[in-house]
């Protein structure tokens, strides 16, 4: 199961939290982090995206797979690029192809 909506992250976790009837803080319980953390991080006022491990605790503890976020896969893609050079230069080869 995919996320298909464009919401980010920050959106769609408390979407989720009122369609199971969870609050920000009983989450903040189920996950082991500090509510006020919780708060800042889905009101975007960390200035940076959660953590991976972050998300997975989420999706966990919402009964979701950690591939529903898009931010896990892109950040599973971006760890990939970043160990694999040849990976990394084929597809800024792509890249370049595509914008000429």
């Amino acid at each position: 199961m995919h996320r298909q909506s464009t919401r980010a992250f920050a959106e769609e976790v408390p979407r989720l939290l009122a369609e199971r009837g969870l609050s920000q803080r009983k989450l903040a319980q189920m996950i082991d982090l500090n509510p006020s953390h919780l708060s800042r991080v889905l009101r975007g006022a960390d200035r940076t995206h959660p953590s991976t491990d972050l998300i997975r605790r989420i999706a966990e503890a919402l009964d979701l797979p950690p591939e529903y976020f898009p931010e896990l896969r892109e950040a599973a893609v971006l760890e990939r690029i970043k160990s694999d050079p040849e990976l990394r230069d084929q597809l800024y080869k792509q890249l370049e192809a595509d914008t000429s």
